[in-house]
């Protein structure tokens, strides 16, 4: 039998810290499942965005998009709070940018000064967050 696909298992917070650090030197774009959204988060994204999710991705090329840039100021363990961000935010807007035709929320944490984390809402399977990018104010 083969490896079984990324969105099986979900990645605990050794395997997530590990595949951040793999993306962000690497070359290649895979996919982790890092997450579920809670009942009441996701009650307060399809406020904002009108859809469900439920679980929540990373791709490589979004973690190197986000470190890239030194503009975006993030500090190493920054993409470890996604979940908890996700999970726990009340600042949450819809973009005015869509990524791959689909809406994009911005979900606004305070984690030692305020983060963004630039979400994409996937329809598909059930409903997905997948960071488009991530920066600090």
């Amino acid at each position: 039998m083969g490896k079984e696909p990324w969105y099986i298992h979900q990645l605990n917070q050794d395997q997530l810290k590990l595949f951040i650090e793999e993306a962000r030197t690497g070359k290649s774009n895979k996919k982790a499942f890092i997450g579920t959204v809670t009942p009441d988060a996701a009650q307060r994204i399809e406020a904002v965005c009108s859809k469900k999710v439920k679980n929540i991705m990373l791709e490589s090329e979004s973690i190197r998009h986000s470190f890239k840039k030194v503009s975006h100021k993030l500090k190493n363990d920054d993409l470890l709070h996604i979940v908890n961000a996700i999970n726990t935010a009340t600042d949450i807007k819809l973009s005015n940018t869509k990524h791959q035709n689909n809406e994009c929320l911005e979900i606004y944490k305070e984690i030692g000064g305020k983060i963004i984390f630039t979400m994409e809402v996937r329809i598909h399977y059930g409903g997905w967050l997948a960071l488009v990018t991530c920066y600090r104010l």
